[in-house]
């Protein structure tokens, strides 16, 4: 199983007349069903998420045999080295990632002044290449993320952009500027001044880059490019020609859909809950509850969808919830299943005879039918999930009147049969 739990199956082969239980004494192997039964059947059971730092093995018992429940351990990543520093002349770097085989990862950077370096994905131990761009503002600083780890780059900043001439005037437009969490060019800031009268430009925040206008005399322009937000709401500055402009940075906004929806109580597989944002902007999504299992999707950036997987529900109708990129995703399930079977009871002669009940609950429910009496056979449909047949047969009666049963799931099928010579 994988470190994230979830729910499968075992079957148990014996011959119709053997009655058997299962039990697991593991605490995270859970919500067997059934948990006894007659003949072969098919069991169910539930694998809690692994929370702690290793695999674990578990065992379900049968009557003494032994299924054994191997299970993940959590996908760690380990980043070297952890930080890097560069000139401003920039350059290349790698990223070494640590992992388990089976566990995969995915490369990516929250300032565009950094390009990485195909492959950016694998599974298992790997490296990842990068990229630095030649800086010509202020000292600034990025991460690249990988498996939710973060390897921080820190490059220096220029020294080459000349200061105000004394005696000169100047003026820059905009002062102020809003942009998009997506980031992306700015509005070109104009410098006005004298002919002669030089200037130069920094930015003062690591997610602003000037693009060009560095430095200029007389009248000119500085172009800057902004980082993709993955956070909350940012300001940042350049100083021109001795003046500051101002970038005000969205924060990344979320949608998901559907934020709620109902499941029955067999549980299985939920609507995926899509995510809405730009591709800058990173989500995760977790369960708030422990019947409640994300299957894929767990991390992403940008558009995506979570894959959600439901236990059946044993009991009363139950809400859970998932957090998904800060929003909450409810589920409701309904009540556990319920059972109806037909006829409720049946008489017979003496002489015995056959019959058929019929099993009627929702797909995916399982039962198992079992006779407390040894003149009471079940032939066919000893278990099953969902609505089904169960034959039986009664023997002859050569003695007075008795009474049986057959009890299938929580409902009991009486059997009456007549005295000999009745």
């Amino acid at each position: 199983m994988d470190a994230t739990g979830g729910t499968s199956t075992f079957t148990i082969s014996t011959e119709p007349e053997c009655t058997w239980s299962a039990a697991s004494a593991t605490d995270w192997i859970v919500e067997l069903s059934p948990t006894s039964g007659q003949g072969s059947a098919t069991v169910q059971f539930r694998v809690a998420p692994n929370q702690g730092s290793s695999p674990r093995e578990g065992d379900i018992l049968v009557e003494g045999e032994r299924l054994r429940v191997s299970q993940r351990a959590p996908c760690r990543f380990d980043l070297a080295p952890s930080s890097h520093t560069l000139s401003a002349a920039g350059g290349t770097g790698t990223v070494t990632v640590a992992a388990s085989s089976e566990c995969a990862w995915t490369a990516t950077t929250t300032v565009n002044w950094i390009a990485l370096i195909e492959p950016i994905s694998g599974s298992g131990n790997g490296t990842v290449g990068f990229s630095v761009a030649v800086n010509t503002g202020a000292e600034r600083s990025g991460v690249v993320i990988i498996g939710g780890q973060q390897s921080r780059l820190t490059q220096a900043g220029s020294t080459s952009a000349p200061g105000p001439t004394p005696g000169c005037s100047y003026s820059i437009a905009p002062g102020n500027q809003n942009i998009s969490a997506a980031g992306g060019a700015g509005t070109p800031v104009a410098v006005s001044t004298s002919n002669g009268c030089q200037w130069g430009a920094t930015s003062n925040a690591s997610w602003i880059a000037i693009t060009s206008g560095t430095s200029g005399s007389g009248n000119g322009a500085v172009a800057i490019s902004i980082a993709g937000n993955t956070g909350s709401a940012r300001t940042g500055t350049l100083t021109i020609a001795g003046q500051s402009a101002t970038v005000t940075q969205d924060a990344c906004s979320y949608a998901i859909a559907p934020t709620t929806q109902n499941i029955g109580g067999a549980g299985g597989s939920a609507t995926p809950v899509s995510v809405t944002t730009l591709g800058s902007c990173q989500w995760t999504a977790r369960s708030n509850t422990t019947w409640i299992s994300v299957t894929s999707g767990a991390a992403g950036s940008g558009n995506g969808s979570v894959r959600i997987s439901v236990t059946a529900n044993t009991g009363s109708a139950r809400t859970g919830s998932l957090t998904i990129a800060g929003r909450t995703s409810t589920i409701e399930q309904s009540a556990g299943c319920e059972y109806r079977i037909s006829p409720t009871d049946q008489t017979f002669g003496a002489g015995g005879g056959s019959g058929v009940i019929e099993v009627i609950v929702a797909s995916g429910c399982q039962w198992a039918a079992q006779s407390n009496a040894s003149w009471i056979a079940v032939q066919s449909g000893l278990s099953g999930g969902g609505s089904a047949r169960v034959e039986y047969s009664v023997g002859g009666n050569s003695g007075a009147s008795r009474t049986g049963a057959i009890t299938i799931a929580d409902q009991t099928f009486t059997v009456t049969q007549r005295a000999a010579g009745q």
